[in-house]
């Protein structure tokens, strides 16, 4: 057995390869690497049909795919498998900058090769990991199956099967409800060692989630526990196609791996040339030995590169008119709004649906030409706009045409996405541009782009709303056809900002459906939700800490006249949580109720450093239900120097909380925060009533 070992930040990364020259690796924390042990070098026992253990380890694997003609050894169960072979060739670190990849190739079947690129990047909590497969051959071959990654050899720290030991944390999607955490043991998944432990023995937790929709079941986010050690290693899928992980036990050990949807999951096949090579989507892996936080903002750290790219200076707040017209805006509402909104600071003025046809905010939508009875001279209303200190924006599905259009008719089908040869229509209403076509691409250049220079739009609200389902005619496969489809998709966000360089872009799939490392990748930010006034936009905000960068959130705020003191604290608290998007009858609010509105805007203003560069933790006794939510929810963000308290108490059976905190912290301000106190080194929240809410801001 050979091991190559890294130091990476925090992190000791052995690769481990062995005498048939299979290759795997496994990422530990520093603090835990004395426990490291063998067991793959320990004697598999005499085959005893009574034995209640017997001692079995594969080695694993360091990435996984399938070509169609190779074996398959649990067809319908899981594609991963050890007869496919994976013989190491060589191992090289490539250094750039404060960039440090860890190349391995491996040879398998037909002369093709796997390259597997372990990245880690100076500051950041976890690693990118890429795997390419590269047909070396002079034929064209088809792959069913590619991992992005694989963690295998979970967890070398115990000689056995380590009953009672492991945990799997996933995270669901859902309308209006994203983000839920939902944690199992390896006993309730079923993934117990069965008693002989052979190969037809093998348990296999699959799960993903499947079309356009790619945070609609599940988030592309999960984390493997080791309770005894108190390790967690996490993974997060960057896919906005199709996507599956796989939680496998091969023996004493388990392997964690996923990557695209494969064939036995969605149908996909894809035929790589002779000479060519296909990418698997990046996904990103971290490693904790604190708690189940701290590996997710691991992986959340991983966002940050994308987002300094495409995001913008601050964490700038929104009014997104939406909940105040409820899709009938005007030109003279939105002056209206400008005038109202100037004393709070607000950065973005959004008009939301129904601007292309008067009160028809989801019918008619595909040509995208303003309806000039409701916004007369948009130009000229966005000059003013600007000059009152705002930037105006606009709300446009471009990837839709809906019933009602001309663009929606039998004439334009061509253009539109197939399956089976039939035209997909969701909901009879519905229908999608094939964006891998170039005429598509013209006519959006003349609908989107010229109109948003035309008309001076600073700011783009992308909607998207419903799933296109499995696939779509057009390539090899229909699950491939729908990959290729949404490349396309997320390439034109690309276009779009690269067109109008200062253009901010939010990313929003009936609220939170797209929240995945790709599309938040190519925006500033992104609609943590659909949820407008419900009493669990803080819980949902607080959930998505694990899975998203805060200062890409977008929170719903939407504030009434008949709002008393109470709910007004609670709603404007619960943007603390991520990004301000302020929305309903704030012109009819009252002269008290606009005076808490400003001090809720002028303490957000403190929290940029925080939002952007802390790490959360949640604490409290919050219920497992989101919709009538039970108990309280205290939220810590921290940085070395800052640290914000938010709380929420929901409906009841609020507990008292508190917890430690570092020296050296003092409170610098509050929002109706008169229930947190700072008393030594803790922090304490204690009395609160139903549905309150308090914020403070420390500082040392």
């Amino acid at each position: 057995m050979q091991t190559k070992t890294y130091t990476l930040g925090k992190t000791i990364v052995n690769y481990y390869i062995d005498d048939e020259e299979n290759v795997s690796f496994f990422l530990c924390p520093q603090s835990k690497a004395d426990l490291i042990r063998e067991p793959w070098l320990e004697p598999e026992g005499d085959f005893d049909p009574a034995a209640r253990y017997l001692h079995a380890w594969h080695l694993g694997r360091l990435a996984y795919v399938h070509i169609i003609g190779q074996s398959m050894v649990n067809p319908g169960f899981t594609m991963k498998s050890f007869d496919v072979k994976l013989r190491f060739l060589s191992q090289e670190v490539v250094k750039d900058g404060d960039r440090t990849t860890v190349e391995t190739w491996m040879l398998t079947d037909y002369d093709c090769k796997l390259l597997h690129k372990l990245t880690y990047i100076e500051g950041l909590g976890g690693f990118a990991c890429e795997t390419v497969f590269v047909n070396a051959s002079d034929k064209d071959v088809t792959i069913d199956m590619l991992s992005s990654f694989a963690m295998d050899n979970l967890v070398p720290f115990h000689m056995d099967d380590a009953p009672n030991t492991y945990q799997f944390h996933r995270f669901f999607g859902g309308w209006s409800k994203e983000g839920k955490h939902i944690c199992q043991t390896i006993e309730e998944l079923s993934l117990e060692k069965a008693w002989p432990m052979w190969q037809t023995c093998y348990s296999n937790e699959k799960f993903g989630s499947m079309g356009s929709y790619p945070t609609r079941r599940y988030f592309p986010t999960a984390v493997f526990e080791d309770k005894k050690t108190g390790v967690f290693w996490g993974a997060q899928m960057a896919c906005n196609s199709t996507w599956q992980m796989e939680l496998t036990r091969w023996d004493d050990a388990l392997s964690f791996s996923g990557g695209l949807g494969d064939r036995d999951f969605c149908g996909w096949k894809k035929i790589v040339k002779a000479g060519e090579a296909f990418a698997a989507p990046t996904a990103y892996l971290a490693v904790s030995d604190e708690d189940l936080f701290d590996c997710c903002a691991n992986l959340t750290d991983m966002l940050k590169p994308a987002w300094r790219a495409y995001g913008e200076k601050g964490i700038p707040t929104t009014f997104n008119e939406y909940c105040a017209t409820w899709g009938t805006p005007t030109q003279e509402k939105m002056l209206q709004f400008c005038k109202e909104l100037k004393p709070f600071g607000i950065k973005y003025l959004m008009i939301d649906a129904g601007w292309c046809n008067a009160g028809q905010e989801q019918s008619g939508n595909g040509e995208w030409l303003i309806d000039k009875s409701i916004f007369p001279d948009a130009k000229a209303m966005n000059a003013e706009i600007r000059a009152n200190g705002m930037i105006p924006g606009i709300w446009i599905e471009f990837e839709c045409t809906t019933a009602g259009s001309k663009m929606y008719e039998p004439e334009y089908d061509h253009m539109h996405l197939t399956r089976d040869g039939v035209v997909i229509d969701a909901m009879s209403r519905r229908t999608y541009w094939d964006l891998r076509r170039q005429d598509v691409i013209d006519y959006l250049d003349e609908r989107v782009i010229k109109f948003l220079k035309d008309n001076d739009f600073g700011y783009l609200k992308v909607d998207y709303n419903n799933n296109i389902g499995a696939g779509v005619d057009g390539a090899e496969s229909d699950a491939e056809g729908l990959r290729q489809h949404l490349e396309a998709v997320r390439n034109y966000f690309i276009r779009m900002k690269r067109e109008i360089p200062d253009l901010i872009i939010e990313n929003c799939a009936s609220g939170g459906n797209r929240n995945e490392p790709t599309m938040m990748g190519v925006t500033a930010v992104s609609s943590f939700s659909d949820a407008h006034e419900s009493v669990e936009i803080p819980y949902i905000a607080a959930n998505l800490h694990n899975l998203m960068l805060p200062a890409q959130s977008a929170i719903w705020c939407v504030l009434h006249p008949e709002d008393d003191k109470e709910r007004l604290v609670y709603s404007l608290a619960a943007t603390f949580l991520g990004r301000v998007c302020l929305s309903g009858d704030v012109p009819k609010l009252a002269d008290w109720q606009k005076a808490i509105l400003k001090e809720a805007m002028e303490f957000y203003a403190k929290l940029e450093n925080v939002i952007c560069n802390g790490r959360t933790k949640i604490y409290g006794n919050r219920s497992s239900c989101q919709r009538y939510p039970e108990g309280l929810q205290v939220v810590c963000r921290k940085t070395e120097d800052e640290m914000l308290v938010v709380y929420h108490a929901f409906e009841d059976d609020m507990q008292d909380v508190s917890f430690t905190i570092p020296d050296g912290f003092k409170v610098k301000d509050r929002f109706y925060g008169d229930k947190i106190t700072l008393c030594g080194d803790k922090i304490i929240v204690k009395d609160v009533e139903p549905f309150t809410a308090g914020a403070v801001l420390l500082g040392k």
